[in-house]
């Protein structure tokens, strides 16, 4: 018999935000440090209740998630902090209406929070809300993470609270977003009550957001049996002072090895006043701070690999007091940087019950023990090449804002002044999101990226920084002026889905839930010939489809019908892999629909 004590219970993070069964998204806020474009597409899916078991989803799927979403629907990250993909499908350039960037200059710190803050209408005309406060990041990441999901509510219930502060990140999460209401979202999450899960009540909003805003790092009033501090980064002030916290012989730190192995070899002994000391391993962005890309190559398909080990990514502090524990979970890690305003965060404090112990125990449990004495004698990696790439990179984006000026389908890059490094013997490479890296040229302050058709245009630029061994990439947001043409997503989303896709999505729209909803994964380029097109067979929409799906549900068609022509048209002018067969097919279907919507009209 196992005697490992169990993990806390959990979903997967995407999957706890579906909407349920007759709901729609009205709103969805994300903060986050980091992000990489199939996270987005993910989150998108399953905020129309449509991702797969895999975190992906149908292409028609996706083009309907962005149809519903485009409006709804913020992601609000770290400046140049957005992953480039090996394989970028050219489709993920639309996601770039989804992403807004702050600009903290990382010399000093960070915009680090992970918050999801949705609201859901449901029938009847009510309002729900839920609250995700934790430790990931909108990526694909395997590390061990932890987070919190509250349930928010418009009436008064068993073991739901005000929670104090939700108004005013409310507001800034949506200011920082662009919208509008801002004000509005405020006064209706003042008039919220907010459901913690079983075995935990809510005590506290810790918000840092604010530049300069320091977290409330003291610990709570009462006797404190022992703590237990988890967080994959660690600095030595912070160690010092959590050191003094609970009696000696009960503080207990888990951390990656890395940032272990750095104390250890610290002046001032910041590990000695823990008793107890895990190791994982470094999370897999290492990190929310550098991570170079020859230090990422893996190779995926070796079969004598050895399996990657446990990574920690979670950070939470807790204090012990009798059966019960007071906890603190979110996105600051124990480091001064975190806690002292130099960053922003978010965490949330709450009262555990005994339930919540054995988790933490699975948690320790799957930790290496290790000691002061072991950790010293590790020699630490070697890690001046990507420091020095990451100082190019900061010092870069403290003053990189530049702007993509358009002359039709023409674009330059503007930098507006010379692009600044840390170091002399750097490069800057800079692209489109969808085209080639290009050398910047010298002392330049324009690169002139050439003509991209309006079907994969995006406000999305690729950046690059080069030593003479290594270099660390990364996509950005930028300003687009004039603004790409409104019809870029039409565009965008006919070129990728082609013919066949297009059919799949009229005849589920037309036919709801009772129609499959295509087999074609949104990230998958169905470009390519006809021939290979073909093979692929699919089910034409015909009149008889059209006609059925009135009878069943009389706004069916006038819900399609919004987007037929667009389509129809988008797909004549920007899927250049059509035959003059399959253009004469799209033809005859636009004659079907005329007639299907003059017989309509009529009834």
């Amino acid at each position: 018999m196992n005697g490992r004590p169990p993990a806390w219970p959990g979903q997967p993070y995407l999957d706890e935000l579906r909407p349920e069964r007759g709901e729609a998204v009205r709103l969805a806020l994300f903060a986050t440090y980091s992000v990489d474009l199939s996270a987005i597409a993910a989150m998108l899916l399953a905020l129309i209740g449509r991702n797969n078991e895999k975190g992906s989803g149908a292409a028609i799927d996706f083009a309907e998630a962005v149809d519903q979403l485009r409006d709804r629907v913020r992601i609000v990250i770290q400046r140049g902090r957005i992953a480039r993909p090996v394989a970028l499908p050219k489709v993920a350039g639309i996601l770039d209406q989804f992403v807004v960037e702050q600009t903290h200059d990382e010399r000093v710190g960070s915009w680090h929070p992970k918050i999801a803050l949705v609201a859901y209408d449901v029938p009847k005309g009510q309002t729900r809300w839920k609250l995700w406060i934790g430790s990931r990041n909108l990526t694909r990441s395997q590390d061990l993470e932890v987070g919190v999901l509250l349930d928010g509510h418009a009436k008064l219930g068993k073991g739901r609270m005000r929670l104090e502060g939700i108004s005013g990140l409310g507001a800034r999460l949506a200011r920082d977003a662009g919208r509008a209401d801002a004000l509005d979202i405020s006064e209706e999450l003042k008039a919220i009550w907010w459901e913690a899960p079983d075995g935990f009540k809510l005590r506290a909003l810790l918000d840092g957001l604010e530049v300069g805003a320091a977290l409330a790092v003291e610990p709570p009033a009462g006797a404190i049996d022992g703590i237990t501090i988890v967080s994959p980064f660690l600095s030595s002030d912070f160690l010092s002072m959590a050191g003094r916290w609970g009696p000696k012989g009960a503080r207990t730190l888990v951390s990656s090895m890395p940032a272990l192995v750095d104390m250890a070899n610290r002046s001032g002994k910041p590990l000695a006043a823990f008793s107890r000391i895990l190791a994982y391993a470094a999370p897999d962005e290492t990190t929310e701070e550098k991570a170079s890309e020859t230090a990422k190559a893996v190779t995926l398909d070796d079969d004598d690999a050895e399996p990657q080990p446990l990574a920690l990514h979670a950070k939470l502090i807790a204090f012990h007091s009798g059966d019960r524990s007071i906890v603190r979970i979110g996105s600051a890690n124990a480091t001064d940087r975190a806690w002292a305003g130099r960053n922003s965060e978010v965490m949330i404090e709450l009262e555990a019950s005994a339930a919540f112990n054995p988790g933490l125990a699975f948690l320790i449990g799957k930790a290496t023990p290790v000691t002061i004495d072991e950790l010293a004698q590790v020699k630490p990696a070697s890690t001046d090449e990507a420091d020095a790439l990451e100082e190019s990179r900061k010092e870069l984006m403290a003053s990189w804002d530049p702007i993509l000026h358009r002359d039709g389908d023409r674009f330059v890059l503007d930098a507006r002044k010379a692009p600044k490094l840390a170091h002399a013997s750097h490069r800057v490479f800079a692209g489109h999101a969808n085209g080639d890296l290009l050398p910047w040229p010298e002392d330049g302050i324009r690169l002139d990226l050439g003509i991209i058709p309006l079907s994969i245009q995006s406000a999305f630029i690729q950046v690059r920084v080069c030593s003479t061994e290594d270099s660390v990439r990364w996509m950005q947001r930028v300003t687009v002026d004039p603004p790409l043409d409104e019809k870029r997503d039409l565009a965008a989303l006919a070129r990728h889905m082609g013919l066949r896709a297009f059919h799949d999505w009229m005849r589920a729209m037309l036919g709801g839930e009772t129609v499959p909803i295509g087999d074609i994964a949104w990230d998958e380029e169905m470009g390519g010939s006809a021939k290979g097109r073909e093979s692929l067979g699919f089910t034409r929409l015909t009149l008889e489809d059209i006609l059925t799906a009135w009878a069943r549900d009389e706004k069916a068609f006038a819900r399609v019908d919004k987007h037929f022509a667009p389509y129809v048209d988008a797909l004549l002018t920007h899927d250049g892999s059509l035959t003059p067969a399959e253009k004469k097919d799209l033809s005859q279907l636009a004659q079907i629909w005329a007639i299907a919507r003059t017989q309509l009209a009529s009834s």
